[in-house]
């Protein structure tokens, strides 16, 4: 390859302000709002009239403590949206017997991970409290399965969920406040095009990929000395998250807008959401599903993208 991959450091990022805290900045200079940086920055204050306001880290204090608890959870979500018939992907969970034993059901979790990897073929482990795809395996034998959840649970995940394999034809990312929905976005894979000379890593170079550690993780699991065809399309990955290059697409209004709209509002109101991202996939049979909520409204990565790509 002729790009070396590098990552960022936490200590790097640290010295660049953060795009939410200049935005907020900005705006609080715009409406004479008294704008703070508390507790090593993690904290933002904003006063005016009397009253008092916090973001911590990506999360605003205008939703409920329960609401964002349980949206924080990817497994509580499900329960909670599924107990209203609100269409969301199927989750179990397995709980960590190093610290759970107690909720582990008397078949074991290596029963409940057979039954469900004999029942769909290809499962997907994902942390129960993480975000940007990080954690999320797909899984393609009992064996892998074992070893991705025993991974979390090596990293001190009390639980982890394990779902199907959907065959995702796109994902699209919803911006909810208050009962409506603001925007929606779709987000394409990252991928090359193949020419029948160039190797995989050298394609792959040429993109204009995050450098971030999930898309260094993403490169390793590809024989980046293949050479595609010409024509030959690859992925870089099977997921659709930014931080893992893939670009986003700003949804128009009309039909499939109004039925993602629909089910995010809903899903918004089931769990008392206030703000929220919410996270729906559609299938090759174009069924909608949600795929998670995400209290913490994080815009950076699409901000940046839009400006470069629109």
């Amino acid at each position: 390859m002729n790009k070396k991959w590098r990552i960022k450091t936490s200590m790097e990022e640290q010295k660049e302000e953060r795009l939410l805290h200049r935005m907020v900045r900005e705006l609080c200079q715009e409406m004479d709002i008294k704008f703070e940086k508390l507790s090593f920055d993690w904290i933002l204050q904003l006063s005016k009239n009397g009253q008092v306001r916090h973001i911590t880290d990506n999360m605003f204090d205008n939703n409920m403590l329960a609401s964002g608890t349980i949206v924080s959870d990817k497994y509580a979500t499900y329960e909670v949206l599924k107990s209203q018939n609100i269409p969301i992907i199927e989750h179990k969970m397995v709980f960590n017997p190093a610290t759970r034993s107690i909720l582990i059901p008397e078949e074991s979790n290596c029963k409940l991970i057979e039954n469900e990897f004999l029942k769909y073929g290809r499962l997907v482990v994902k942390p129960n409290n993480d975000c940007q795809g990080n954690g999320i395996e797909l899984c393609n034998s009992l064996r892998e399965t074992e070893i991705a959840i025993q991974k979390l649970f090596n990293k001190n995940n009390a639980s982890v969920s394990i779902c199907p394999f959907y065959d995702i034809k796109n994902e699209y990312r919803t911006f909810y406040l208050n009962g409506e929905v603001l925007l929606i976005y779709s987000k394409t894979k990252p991928f090359v095009i193949g020419d029948g000379k160039s190797t995989l890593g050298e394609l792959a170079s040429n993109l204009q990929l995050p450098n971030k550690l999930v898309v260094a993780k993403n490169l390793s699991k590809l024989d980046l000395e293949y050479i595609p065809s010409e024509g030959e399309s690859v992925e870089i990955s099977w997921k659709f998250n930014l931080s893992g290059g893939a670009i986003p697409n700003i949804l128009e209004k009309g039909e499939l807008y109004n039925k993602i709209e629909k089910l995010a509002i809903n899903a918004g109101k089931a769990v008392n959401m206030n703000f929220a991202t919410i996270d729906i996939i559609q299938t090759m049979d174009n069924n909608l599903f949600v795929m998670e909520i995400n209290s913490g409204v994080c815009g950076k990565i699409f901000t940046e993208l839009v400006e470069r790509w629109i």
